[in-house]
């Protein structure tokens, strides 16, 4: 783990403290579990002065949550995910529509799933993703392959020079963003379109979603800071959406170009700012204080329902390693038997074991919450819990 001595968008070196994380452990660790394996690491929210943008202070090494064995997200592993991919497709539709591409990128596209709508849209398509790294190199469905982190690959040589890169939840991952679009334009046409999407910080404020605070996600843009972002490189922006139903409390969906011409520069209220997201981070721990308590009070027998990516986080803002539950009830059946790395409790498949009637519940998965919390309700429960404000 190395510290972030600069902020990611302006090169800034002050920062002010937001929030103190020690011990945040990993996420999307899938696997046997083993108490004796540390898998935690001291974390800090950081808000970068003056441009407004937050960032991790601290960033655990990219080989060590990287890989195909242990990193468990894909782009088509869910009907959650799917439906996140439609909403981008019909944003980039709005761009793409009547146009004809001669090199399509997408930076982070693990498996290959969002690419291959541009197979009949750009005569050149390609995918970079250190996931692949099993098939780097390798030609797929017409679609070049580079399973390499995108800073080692050269987007002038290495393919024709790209005209259309997507990003699909890849800049937060990033350690300097900054770095990697000025390479873009520097690699790409003059003229190239970029459609990225990234978590937006503003949203997971809103709905309160700071277990989606964790050691992947280096960055937390809003439309504020990847504005800023644009100008910084040197970009010009054009158009921005959100998908507030998105994955970490919603999605922020913005194109950009290089610019032509000077573009004023962005200004923010940086000491409102500040405020507004340290009363929103009090309110989440005090929220959080109270469904502990809840928790321990539930009746028993207690399931937990949805084997999230993301249970390890929810279990360090509980103070629970989710011990007390029967099991986590999931409706994937690839997930029956499962355990985590770092949390002593077994995932089982709703077909698979049948909770008698009155039996409590926690929703564990905040990214489904509401198809989970109507599931629940077939199931005759005596209690439900979970967050607020949703």
């Amino acid at each position: 783990m190395k510290e972030i001595r600069e902020c990611g968008i302006s090169g800034s070196k002050d920062f002010h403290s937001l929030w103190q994380l020690p011990g945040l452990p990993l996420t999307e660790r899938f696997g046997p579990y083993s108490p004796d394996h540390e898998l935690a690491f001291d974390q800090e929210l950081l808000i970068s002065l003056p441009t407004g943008h937050v960032q991790l202070r601290n960033q655990v090494d990219p080989k060590l949550l990287y890989n195909s064995s242990e990193y468990s997200f894909r782009t088509g592993g869910s009907g959650k995910s799917r439906r996140d991919v439609n909403v981008f497709r019909a944003y980039l539709q709005k761009f793409t529509a009547g146009h004809a591409f001669k090199s399509a990128v997408d930076v982070g596209g693990n498996d290959l799933f969002v690419i291959r709508d541009l197979s009949g849209v750009a005569q050149h398509c390609a995918v970079v993703d250190p996931i692949c790294a099993s098939m780097d190199g390798q030609t797929i469905d017409g679609i070049n392959v580079f399973g390499r982190f995108v800073e080692d690959v050269d987007f002038s040589s290495e393919m024709p020079p790209p005209d259309l890169v997507i990003c699909r939840h890849t800049l937060e991952h990033i350690t300097n963003p900054r770095r990697v679009i000025n390479q873009w334009f520097q690699q790409c046409t003059a003229d190239c379109l970029y459609v990225v999407e990234v978590p937006c910080f503003a949203n997971l404020v809103e709905s309160l979603r700071f277990d989606a605070v964790f050691h992947q996600h280096v960055h937390y843009f809003d439309l504020s800071s990847f504005q800023h972002l644009i100008w910084e490189c040197g970009g010009e922006y054009l158009d921005h959406t959100f998908n507030h139903q998105g994955s970490c409390g919603g999605a922020l969906l913005v194109t950009f170009r290089q610019a032509k011409a000077k573009q004023a520069k962005p200004e923010i209220d940086l000491a409102s700012r500040i405020a507004s997201f340290e009363r929103r981070i009090s309110l989440y721990q005090r929220q959080m204080a109270m469904m502990k308590e809840e928790l321990h009070a539930l009746p028993r027998p207690v399931y937990g329902y949805g084997a999230s990516l993301m249970l390890a986080t929810l279990g360090y803002h509980l103070q629970t390693d989710f011990s007390e539950l029967e099991c986590v009830l999931d409706d994937n059946e690839e997930r029956d038997g499962a355990t985590y790395e770092n949390i002593p409790v077994k995932v089982r498949h709703t077909g698979k074991v049948a909770p008698a009637p009155n039996s409590s519940y926690l929703i564990t998965s905040l990214e489904n919450i509401r198809p989970i919390y109507r599931r629940i309700l077939d199931l005759e429960p005596r209690r439900i819990l979970a967050p607020p404000l949703r």
